[in-house]
């Protein structure tokens, strides 16, 4: 990351206002394409790609999701420029997740201009901080079986492969590893 570059990172949702929730499931719309079609273009059909973002990342959808007490996404700005998201979930945990007092962290993406720059990094230890401090002892997340990227960068900072979930989109159906981190341990971040 650039010395100078400034991080910031801010919550959105969940909302009591729709106009407030619809302006932020804009941005998370935008950051949602750009940075799913990077991440998954050489390793996934463009049609079954294309399907599954604009479903997962319609502002409709994202709306009703920033009005939902159980989701809080986080967008991480670089030098007050919105560079990637993540979104928590609170509820619903696999069965392959060994705590029941979990959070999941249902999505975390970050724009490819800013790969390997240390933004991924920040917004994963953020995210580990606040699941501390909202009083839970495990962080848990599915990750495509295929990408190879995200799952080397898990395991770096202390996510462990605990099961397995299928995950179909469009036309096709994924693996998804169930990782999990238990937040008791200081991360490797």
């Amino acid at each position: 990351m650039n010395e100078t570059a400034k991080l910031e990172i801010k919550q959105l949702g969940p909302h009591n206002s729709p106009e407030r929730a619809d302006r932020d499931a804009r941005l998370i719309s935008v950051l949602g394409h750009t940075a799913l079609y990077e991440a998954y273009y050489s390793q996934d059909d463009s049609y079954n790609a294309a399907r599954y973002i604009t479903e997962t990342y319609a502002p409709d959808r994202l709306a009703s999701e920033l009005l939902d007490p159980t989701i809080t996404y986080f967008v991480i700005y670089q030098d007050e420029k919105a560079v990637g998201f993540a979104k928590f979930r609170i509820g619903g945990t696999h069965e392959s997740v060994t705590s029941r007092n979990a959070v999941e962290l249902q999505r975390i993406y970050i724009i490819e201009h800013v790969y390997a720059t240390g933004v991924g990094e920040h917004l994963l230890k953020f995210c580990l901080d606040h699941a501390r401090s909202k009083g839970f002892d495990t962080l848990w997340l599915g990750v495509w079986e295929e990408n190879l990227r995200a799952r080397r960068f898990y395991e770096k900072h202390g996510f462990r492969r605990v099961g397995t979930v299928t995950f179909p989109y469009a036309d096709a159906v994924g693996t998804n590893h169930v990782m999990q981190i238990d937040l008791a341990k200081k991360a490797a971040v």
